[in-house]
Protein backbone atom coordinates (compact mmCIF):
# COMPACT_ATOMS: atom_id res chain seq x y z
CA UNK A 1 0.00 0.00 0.00
CA UNK A 2 1.32 3.43 -0.87
CA UNK A 3 2.05 6.11 1.70
CA UNK A 4 -0.90 8.13 0.45
CA UNK A 5 -4.13 6.30 -0.25
CA UNK A 6 -6.76 8.04 -2.35
CA UNK A 7 -10.27 6.97 -1.50
CA UNK A 8 -11.36 8.29 -4.88
CA UNK A 9 -9.16 5.68 -6.51
CA UNK A 10 -10.58 2.84 -4.42
CA UNK A 11 -14.21 3.74 -4.87
CA UNK A 12 -16.81 2.55 -2.43
CA UNK A 13 -14.40 1.72 0.38
CA UNK A 14 -14.25 4.22 3.16
CA UNK A 15 -16.80 6.56 1.59
CA UNK A 16 -20.11 4.77 1.35
CA UNK A 17 -21.85 7.13 -1.04
CA UNK A 18 -21.01 9.09 -4.16
CA UNK A 19 -20.41 12.39 -2.47
CA UNK A 20 -19.60 16.05 -2.48
CA UNK A 21 -20.41 19.28 -0.76
CA UNK A 22 -20.72 22.93 -1.74
CA UNK A 23 -19.31 25.83 0.27
CA UNK A 24 -18.43 23.55 3.16
CA UNK A 25 -15.09 23.51 4.90
CA UNK A 26 -12.98 20.46 4.27
CA UNK A 27 -11.84 18.69 7.42
CA UNK A 28 -9.07 16.41 8.58
CA UNK A 29 -8.46 13.95 11.41
CA UNK A 30 -5.24 13.66 13.38
CA UNK A 31 -3.62 11.15 15.71
CA UNK A 32 -2.46 11.80 19.27
CA UNK A 33 0.70 13.48 17.97
CA UNK A 34 -1.25 15.93 15.84
CA UNK A 35 -0.24 14.18 12.61
CA UNK A 36 -2.91 14.12 9.89
CA UNK A 37 -4.18 10.59 9.22
CA UNK A 38 -7.21 11.52 7.11
CA UNK A 39 -7.95 14.63 5.05
CA UNK A 40 -10.59 15.83 2.62
CA UNK A 41 -9.91 17.79 -0.54
CA UNK A 42 -11.82 19.06 -3.55
CA UNK A 43 -12.03 16.73 -6.53
CA UNK A 44 -10.68 19.69 -8.52
CA UNK A 45 -7.22 18.93 -7.09
CA UNK A 46 -7.43 15.14 -7.33
CA UNK A 47 -4.65 13.33 -9.21
CA UNK A 48 -5.35 13.19 -12.95
CA UNK A 49 -6.62 9.90 -14.31
CA UNK A 50 -4.26 7.97 -16.51
CA UNK A 51 -4.77 8.45 -20.23
CA UNK A 52 -5.09 4.94 -21.69
CA UNK A 53 -4.73 3.98 -25.34
CA UNK A 54 -7.63 2.17 -27.04
CA UNK A 55 -5.54 -1.00 -27.05
CA UNK A 56 -5.02 -0.77 -23.30
CA UNK A 57 -8.69 0.03 -22.68
CA UNK A 58 -9.68 -3.07 -24.65
CA UNK A 59 -7.29 -5.18 -22.57
CA UNK A 60 -8.61 -3.72 -19.33
CA UNK A 61 -12.22 -4.32 -20.40
CA UNK A 62 -11.54 -8.02 -21.02
CA UNK A 63 -9.54 -8.25 -17.80
CA UNK A 64 -12.47 -6.80 -15.82
CA UNK A 65 -14.84 -9.30 -17.44
CA UNK A 66 -12.56 -12.20 -16.48
CA UNK A 67 -12.23 -10.79 -12.96
CA UNK A 68 -16.00 -10.52 -12.59
CA UNK A 69 -16.77 -13.96 -14.02
CA UNK A 70 -13.84 -16.09 -12.87
CA UNK A 71 -12.66 -14.84 -9.48
CA UNK A 72 -15.15 -15.91 -6.84
CA UNK A 73 -15.74 -14.29 -3.42
CA UNK A 74 -12.74 -14.89 -1.19
CA UNK A 75 -10.36 -15.56 -4.09
CA UNK A 76 -7.42 -13.68 -5.60
CA UNK A 77 -5.53 -14.30 -8.82
CA UNK A 78 -3.03 -12.92 -11.29
CA UNK A 79 -4.81 -12.34 -14.61
CA UNK A 80 -3.04 -12.43 -17.95
CA UNK A 81 -4.94 -11.22 -21.02
CA UNK A 82 -3.58 -12.35 -24.40
CA UNK A 83 -5.12 -9.81 -26.84
CA UNK A 84 -3.90 -6.21 -26.84
CA UNK A 85 -1.10 -7.00 -24.39
CA UNK A 86 2.23 -6.34 -26.16
CA UNK A 87 3.93 -5.45 -22.86
CA UNK A 88 2.80 -8.71 -21.18
CA UNK A 89 1.06 -6.98 -18.29
CA UNK A 90 -0.44 -9.02 -15.46
CA UNK A 91 -3.18 -7.73 -13.16
CA UNK A 92 -3.62 -9.01 -9.63
CA UNK A 93 -7.25 -8.86 -8.55
CA UNK A 94 -9.35 -10.23 -5.72
CA UNK A 95 -12.99 -10.45 -4.73
CA UNK A 96 -13.95 -9.77 -1.12
CA UNK A 97 -14.97 -12.54 1.21
CA UNK A 98 -18.73 -12.67 1.80
CA UNK A 99 -19.14 -13.44 5.51
CA UNK A 100 -22.38 -14.40 7.20
CA UNK A 101 -20.97 -16.05 10.34
CA UNK A 102 -20.02 -13.57 13.07
CA UNK A 103 -17.37 -15.80 14.66
CA UNK A 104 -15.68 -16.17 11.28
CA UNK A 105 -15.83 -12.39 10.84
CA UNK A 106 -14.09 -11.72 14.14
CA UNK A 107 -11.34 -14.17 13.21
CA UNK A 108 -10.70 -12.14 10.06
CA UNK A 109 -11.26 -8.56 11.25
CA UNK A 110 -9.40 -7.70 14.44
CA UNK A 111 -8.71 -4.15 15.57
CA UNK A 112 -6.73 -4.33 18.84
CA UNK A 113 -8.72 -2.78 21.67
CA UNK A 114 -11.87 -2.28 19.58
CA UNK A 115 -13.61 -5.64 19.13
CA UNK A 116 -16.53 -5.94 16.74
CA UNK A 117 -19.95 -6.27 18.33
CA UNK A 118 -22.60 -8.73 17.20
CA UNK A 119 -25.26 -6.35 18.46
CA UNK A 120 -25.13 -2.55 18.64
CA UNK A 121 -27.76 -0.29 20.15
CA UNK A 122 -29.05 3.23 19.80
CA UNK A 123 -31.25 2.63 22.85
CA UNK A 124 -32.44 -0.23 25.02
CA UNK A 125 -35.38 -0.76 22.68
CA UNK A 126 -33.65 -0.12 19.35
CA UNK A 127 -31.00 -2.76 18.69
CA UNK A 128 -29.18 -3.58 15.47
CA UNK A 129 -28.01 -7.14 14.87
CA UNK A 130 -25.14 -8.35 12.69
CA UNK A 131 -26.41 -9.42 9.29
CA UNK A 132 -23.41 -9.95 6.98
CA UNK A 133 -20.05 -8.50 6.02
CA UNK A 134 -17.76 -7.97 3.07
CA UNK A 135 -14.06 -8.39 3.90
CA UNK A 136 -11.04 -7.62 1.75
CA UNK A 137 -7.98 -9.50 3.01
CA UNK A 138 -4.45 -8.41 2.25
CA UNK A 139 -2.91 -10.31 -0.66
CA UNK A 140 0.56 -11.78 -0.29
CA UNK A 141 1.63 -9.69 -3.27
CA UNK A 142 0.59 -6.54 -1.35
CA UNK A 143 2.63 -7.53 1.68
CA UNK A 144 5.60 -8.47 -0.53
CA UNK A 145 5.31 -6.85 -3.97
CA UNK A 146 6.47 -8.83 -6.96
CA UNK A 147 9.72 -7.82 -8.61
CA UNK A 148 9.70 -6.94 -12.31
CA UNK A 149 11.42 -10.26 -13.03
CA UNK A 150 8.80 -12.18 -11.06
CA UNK A 151 6.04 -10.39 -13.00
CA UNK A 152 7.73 -11.26 -16.29
CA UNK A 153 8.10 -14.92 -15.26
CA UNK A 154 4.42 -15.15 -14.28
CA UNK A 155 3.34 -13.47 -17.52
CA UNK A 156 5.37 -15.98 -19.54
CA UNK A 157 3.86 -18.96 -17.72
CA UNK A 158 0.32 -17.62 -18.05
CA UNK A 159 0.76 -16.89 -21.75
CA UNK A 160 1.81 -20.51 -22.28
CA UNK A 161 -1.16 -21.68 -20.18
CA UNK A 162 -3.59 -19.54 -22.19
CA UNK A 163 -2.27 -20.83 -25.52
CA UNK A 164 -2.45 -24.46 -24.42
CA UNK A 165 -6.04 -24.02 -23.23
CA UNK A 166 -7.15 -22.13 -26.32
CA UNK A 167 -8.42 -19.24 -24.19
CA UNK A 168 -7.57 -15.56 -24.47
CA UNK A 169 -6.71 -15.36 -20.78
CA UNK A 170 -5.12 -17.36 -17.96
CA UNK A 171 -5.20 -17.18 -14.18
CA UNK A 172 -2.80 -17.99 -11.35
CA UNK A 173 -4.13 -18.16 -7.77
CA UNK A 174 -2.73 -15.66 -5.26
CA UNK A 175 -2.82 -16.33 -1.52
CA UNK A 176 -3.98 -13.96 1.22
CA UNK A 177 -2.21 -13.04 4.44
CA UNK A 178 -4.02 -13.14 7.79
CA UNK A 179 -4.53 -9.37 7.77
CA UNK A 180 -7.63 -7.56 6.57
CA UNK A 181 -7.31 -4.19 4.92
CA UNK A 182 -10.97 -3.27 4.42
CA UNK A 183 -14.23 -4.54 5.83
CA UNK A 184 -17.85 -3.41 5.74
CA UNK A 185 -20.15 -4.89 8.37
CA UNK A 186 -23.91 -4.59 7.94
CA UNK A 187 -26.35 -4.41 10.86
CA UNK A 188 -30.14 -4.44 10.65
CA UNK A 189 -33.03 -3.49 12.89
CA UNK A 190 -36.36 -4.23 11.25
CA UNK A 191 -36.39 -2.32 7.95
CA UNK A 192 -33.40 -0.19 8.95
CA UNK A 193 -29.82 -0.98 7.96
CA UNK A 194 -26.51 0.63 8.90
CA UNK A 195 -22.97 -0.15 7.78
CA UNK A 196 -19.68 0.03 9.67
CA UNK A 197 -16.67 0.25 7.36
CA UNK A 198 -13.10 -0.14 8.65
CA UNK A 199 -10.01 0.66 6.59
CA UNK A 200 -6.80 -0.78 8.00
CA UNK A 201 -4.17 1.77 6.95
CA UNK A 202 -1.43 0.35 9.16
CA UNK A 203 1.51 2.73 9.33
CA UNK A 204 1.14 3.92 5.74
CA UNK A 205 0.64 7.64 6.39
CA UNK A 206 -2.48 9.63 5.65
CA UNK A 207 -5.57 8.84 3.59
CA UNK A 208 -7.05 11.47 1.28
CA UNK A 209 -10.62 11.57 -0.01
CA UNK A 210 -11.63 13.80 -2.92
CA UNK A 211 -15.13 15.23 -3.07
CA UNK A 212 -17.33 16.67 -5.81
CA UNK A 213 -18.26 20.16 -4.65
CA UNK A 214 -21.72 20.33 -6.22
CA UNK A 215 -23.77 18.12 -3.95
CA UNK A 216 -25.95 19.61 -1.23
CA UNK A 217 -24.50 18.30 2.01
CA UNK A 218 -23.65 19.58 5.48
CA UNK A 219 -20.21 18.59 6.75
CA UNK A 220 -19.05 19.40 10.25
CA UNK A 221 -16.65 18.21 12.93
CA UNK A 222 -18.14 17.06 16.22
CA UNK A 223 -16.86 15.22 19.29
CA UNK A 224 -17.98 11.78 20.43
CA UNK A 225 -16.42 10.32 23.58
CA UNK A 226 -13.75 13.05 23.35
CA UNK A 227 -12.74 12.00 19.82
CA UNK A 228 -13.03 14.10 16.66
CA UNK A 229 -15.70 12.80 14.30
CA UNK A 230 -16.75 14.15 10.90
CA UNK A 231 -20.51 14.22 10.47
CA UNK A 232 -21.92 14.41 6.95
CA UNK A 233 -25.64 14.80 6.38
CA UNK A 234 -27.14 15.07 2.92
CA UNK A 235 -29.79 17.76 2.83
CA UNK A 236 -32.46 15.50 1.39
CA UNK A 237 -32.15 13.64 4.70
CA UNK A 238 -31.53 10.31 2.99
CA UNK A 239 -28.09 9.55 4.40
CA UNK A 240 -25.94 10.37 7.39
CA UNK A 241 -22.29 9.38 7.70
CA UNK A 242 -19.82 9.55 10.58
CA UNK A 243 -16.06 9.27 9.97
CA UNK A 244 -13.35 8.89 12.61
CA UNK A 245 -9.86 7.53 13.09
CA UNK A 246 -8.47 5.14 15.69
CA UNK A 247 -4.80 4.62 16.49
CA UNK A 248 -3.62 1.41 18.13
CA UNK A 249 -1.50 2.75 21.01
CA UNK A 250 0.80 -0.28 20.99
CA UNK A 251 1.72 -0.18 17.29
CA UNK A 252 0.74 3.27 16.06
CA UNK A 253 -1.27 1.67 13.26
CA UNK A 254 -4.27 3.65 12.02
CA UNK A 255 -7.79 2.44 11.36
CA UNK A 256 -10.33 4.67 9.62
CA UNK A 257 -13.99 4.11 10.42
CA UNK A 258 -17.20 5.09 8.67
CA UNK A 259 -20.64 4.50 10.19
CA UNK A 260 -23.46 5.24 7.76
CA UNK A 261 -27.19 4.80 7.34
CA UNK A 262 -28.05 2.53 4.42
CA UNK A 263 -31.75 1.71 4.48
CA UNK A 264 -34.79 3.05 6.32
CA UNK A 265 -35.15 6.17 8.46
CA UNK A 266 -32.03 6.39 10.64
CA UNK A 267 -31.80 9.92 12.08
CA UNK A 268 -28.37 11.46 12.64
CA UNK A 269 -28.99 11.50 16.38
CA UNK A 270 -29.55 7.74 16.37
CA UNK A 271 -26.35 7.12 14.41
CA UNK A 272 -24.44 9.28 16.91
CA UNK A 273 -25.81 7.26 19.84
CA UNK A 274 -24.65 4.08 18.12
CA UNK A 275 -21.21 5.59 17.50
CA UNK A 276 -20.95 6.37 21.22
CA UNK A 277 -20.99 2.62 21.88
CA UNK A 278 -18.21 1.95 19.33
CA UNK A 279 -15.72 4.81 19.65
CA UNK A 280 -13.27 4.37 22.57
CA UNK A 281 -13.26 7.20 25.08
CA UNK A 282 -10.33 9.55 24.66
CA UNK A 283 -7.76 9.72 27.42
CA UNK A 284 -8.12 12.73 29.69
CA UNK A 285 -6.31 15.74 28.31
Amino acid sequence: MKNKVSILLIAGMLLTASTGFAAVKYHSLTNGKGEVVYEEKSSAVSPPLKDYSKEELDRIHLMNTVWDEQIKPGEAAAIYIVPNNPNHVIDIKSTPHAVKDFDKLTSMVNVPGVPLAKEISASASDKYMFNNASVHMERETDAKPLTEQEKADIAKKLLTKAKSSGKDYALMPIQFTDNFWLSTVYYTSGSKEIALTILNNGDHGSVTSYWDENMDMINRKIEINGQDVLQKTWNDGSTTQLDWAYEDPSTGHHYLYTLSSMEGDVPAEELIRIAETIIPKAASK
